[in-house]
């Protein structure tokens, strides 16, 4: 009986550690992976873009001086607006350097007259006197054929032949309140003016597109807008200035600009800074030149070459 009972006792003991093996035998670790939110502050670095602009200009070849026409409409109608030519020429004559030699003549946009018309023109030093002369004995005719006539002028007058020199740059300054009513096209006179001087300048002073016009409102539908003369400007990249502007002054000094030789240029825009301007000659990159803060201008320290094409590109505020 006591053998039965500790034979009994051992099995069940035996049993116990058995079973307290197997679960220590079982037992395993889970590694579990919680995910925790954290802000983490980052720099983000994003540049501010401005815009880009140009501005380009054609360093005149005026080493051997300049010829200048005006080409001045005889009209009736362009009585109104007589003493504004008058004073366009002499603004002019105020304006262009004294380091060039100019010299200047007025004729009518009547190609008739302009062939045979005898005048000598007005050289630096003449008093503004003289240009009032000229104008009031040169302008007469009846047609208004602006190309026409400086075509004829330049081929046929005998008076031109011995004062106009082939070899220097010639500037034209239209001015009439109708279109050009020439026998040849714009495109025509282009071409042909080209041929005859080594550098052609031209402003145009002529009614504009009527919705830009400074035209009195109730005139507006009659204008006859300058479209040719404004095509011959804007292929040489030249001034055109509304005849109905109260003040011709700011245009044709820009229009005599045209003939200087440009040592300076004034900016439109304020550049960001000094690293976003580049300077173009001939597109390669310029660099004798420095930026004006005060002033806003470009400032050559080496004049670029005649004949160049100068341009200043910038991003600006």
């Amino acid at each position: 009986m006591l053998l039965f009972l500790v034979s009994c006792l051992s099995d069940h003991i035996l049993t116990n550690k058995i079973i307290e093996e197997r679960i220590l035998y079982d037992t395993a670790y889970v590694e579990v992976i919680v995910e925790v939110e954290k802000e983490v502050e980052v720099e983000i670095i994003i540049e501010e873009e401005f815009p880009v602009w140009a501005q380009t200009y054609i360093q005149p070849s005026l080493g051997n001086g300049v010829d200048i026409l005006w080409v001045v409409d005889p009209s009736g109608s362009m009585m109104n607006d007589w003493a504004q030519v008058v004073l366009g020429v002499e603004q002019m004559m105020l304006a262009l350097p004294t380091n060039i030699n100019w010299r200047l003549e007025i004729i009518p946009t009547d190609q008739n007259r302009a062939k045979t018309l005898q005048s000598f023109p007005i050289l630096p030093g003449d008093s503004l006197q003289t240009a009032q002369d000229h104008l009031q004995n040169n302008v007469i005719g009846h047609y208004e054929r602006g190309a026409d006539a400086v075509k004829d002028y330049i081929q046929y007058n005998t008076d031109a032949h011995q004062w106009m020199r082939p070899d220097v740059a010639l500037l034209i300054i239209f001015v009439s309140d109708e279109n050009d009513s020439s026998g040849q096209t714009s495109a025509q006179f282009i071409n042909w003016i080209s041929y005859q001087r080594p550098e052609v300048f031209v402003t145009s002073i002529v009614n504009v597109d009527p919705l830009t016009s400074l035209c009195p409102s109730q005139f507006n539908h009659n204008l006859d807008v300058g479209i040719d003369y404004m095509d011959v400007t804007n292929h040489f990249y030249g001034t055109v200035i509304d005849i109905c502007e109260p003040d011709w002054t700011s245009g044709v000094a820009q229009a005599a600009q045209q003939v200087q030789f440009v040592d300076e240029i004034y900016l439109d825009y304020t550049p960001v800074d000094l690293d976003h301007i580049e300077v173009f000659v001939d597109n390669v990159l310029w660099t004798d030149w420095i930026w004006d803060v005060s002033s806003n201008k470009i400032i050559f320290s080496v004049r670029p070459p005649e004949g160049s094409v100068i341009t200043v590109s910038y991003n600006y505020l």
